[in-house]
């Protein structure tokens, strides 16, 4: 087994910092197209083989500089800096196996500071596959 849960690009997400019971994982999210609920209330779907996985990662409080250092290890592995994408490996407790996925950072993404120049505060960050 390897010794992370998440890594952006080559950018591994540093464990010390996620909250006990902070990640969180909707795995393997099935889609389907068109779906529809007939007269009979019956759905009828037609599942496709691409699915989606979201993790959710909430952490403690960092230090200022610790911030710095993952936010470069992020912004540094963006294949395009208007999508804040990445491939990525994680971890997927459904199939108990390392996966890669094209992930994005959720564009609502909310930083907020506890102390100025020392600390942020918790956080969740969302990463969501293509």
């Amino acid at each position: 087994m390897k010794d992370y849960l998440f890594k952006f690009g080559s950018f591994v997400f540093p464990m010390e910092h996620i909250a006990d019971g902070g990640w969180n994982i909707a795995p393997n999210q099935r889609q389907d197209i068109n779906p529809y609920t007939d007269a009979n209330g019956v759905t009828h779907r037609q599942a496709v083989e691409h699915t989606k996985t979201t993790i959710n990662i909430n952490t403690l409080d960092i230090d200022w500089d610790e911030m710095d250092a993952i936010m470069q290890g992020i912004t540094d592995n963006y294949i395009n800096r208007l999508e804040r994408d990445a491939e990525c490996d994680y971890y997927d407790t459904e199939t108990r196996t390392y996966k890669t996925g094209h992930f994005y950072l959720d564009p609502s993404v909310t930083f907020s500071v506890k102390e100025f120049g020392k600390t942020y505060a918790e956080m969740t960050w969302t990463f969501i596959e293509y």
